[in-house]
């Protein structure tokens, strides 16, 4: 009853009570061991220079993302400040329309609730 021992195990254990193959001596490591002695400076260096490239790759990878978010900053800065334009122009031609209601003498019932709303926006203090 050993399978039925190890279902709640993780499989590693499971795979090694099993049997198969044993032989192997295998960790799943994929490293060199020292018995391995027919390639041994290939694969060191070859592995060292897979660490390398790797580290530079996510250097580069960091420094492009650094400069996307350099770019996506100045997006944004350049969006608040076309909305602030905006702003400040409808404030302009909000200004206007109230100058040109306040010069009347008389006004209408819908140009009096206009010039209301036009001072109520303008000189909320």
């Amino acid at each position: 009853m050993v399978g039925a021992r190890c279902i709640g195990e993780n499989s590693r254990n499971l795979f090694s009570q099993v049997g198969g193959n044993s032989g192997s001596k295998s960790s799943g490591s994929k490293r060199a061991h020292d018995s391995d002695a027919s390639d041994s400076n290939s694969v060191g260096s070859t592995a060292r220079l897979m660490g390398m490239d790797a580290a530079k790759k996510k250097a580069k990878k960091k420094d492009k993302s650094a400069q996307e978010f350099e770019r996506l900053e100045k997006l944004a800065m350049m969006q608040e400040e076309a909305n602030q334009r905006r702003k400040e122009a409808i404030q302009r031609q909000k200004m206007k329309m109230w100058l040109k209601l306040s010069e009347k003498e008389y006004l209408n019932d819908k140009s009096k609730e206009m010039f209301q709303q036009l001072s109520d926006e303008l000189f909320e203090n």
